[in-house]
């Protein structure tokens, strides 16, 4: 019977790959090849969330300010009081997301925690303040339904792409706060010393 193996661990400092193991082991009657994989850590592959949080918030900062401008513009050429009043909320959602990004931004660059959170309540504020304005186009303001069911629709479009592109920002909270947990592990100030504490007695003299 003949057997080889190949293994490999990095330090756990390091962002090492995953330990791979392979055996072949040759019998007269047997013969058998097997493979033992270990999937990698999300801290393996947090360079990566952070990067994608980056390169998200940057892109939404982007496409947040060129929706505020557009609005802007729109609103200097209405004249109808509802449809002003429509674009001041447009205005409004959209620097609501313009800083929810910024935060972002700063979450992945000090990767911080605080920030993350601060992101996903602006950036669900917004989603919920458009689907309420859907409820009450389609509920109370029934005059043009074909411009409802358009609003219905996006409004559908954007909480499934909310969802898909919230769930990477999810791991990365995961990923934060587990390597937080390590540190202070790691930390002795953390930790309490407990030493034995010695006393020395002055020796006795006689006048």
């Amino acid at each position: 019977m003949t057997a080889y193996a190949y293994s490999y661990r990095g330090g756990e400092e390091e962002k090492s790959p995953p330990a791979y193991s392979y055996q072949y082991n040759s019998c007269p009657d047997d013969e058998r090849i097997e493979f033992k994989l270990r999937c990698p850590t999300i801290k393996s592959f947090r360079w990566c969330l952070k990067l994608y949080s980056l390169v998200l918030g940057g892109l939404g900062t982007f496409l947040s300010f060129i929706w505020v401008c557009f609005h802007l513009y729109v609103l200097s050429q209405t004249e109808i009081h509802d449809l002003r009043m429509l674009r001041y909320l447009d205005i409004g959602l959209g620097l609501l997301m313009f800083s929810s990004t910024v935060s972002l931004i700063y979450a992945g660059y000090a990767e911080s925690k605080t920030w993350l959170v601060v992101y996903t309540s602006g950036s669900l504020s917004v989603l919920i303040l458009y689907w309420s304005w859907a409820g009450y186009n389609k509920y109370v303001n029934t005059e043009n339904p074909e411009y409802n069911e358009e609003i219905e629709e996006v409004c559908v479009i954007l909480t499934v792409i909310y969802c898909i592109l919230l769930i990477p920002l999810i791991v990365y909270y995961r990923a934060i706060d587990s390597g937080n947990h390590e540190r202070c592990n790691n930390c002795q100030t953390c930790q309490p010393s407990h030493q034995p504490q010695t006393y020395r007695s002055k020796p006795y003299q006689d006048d």
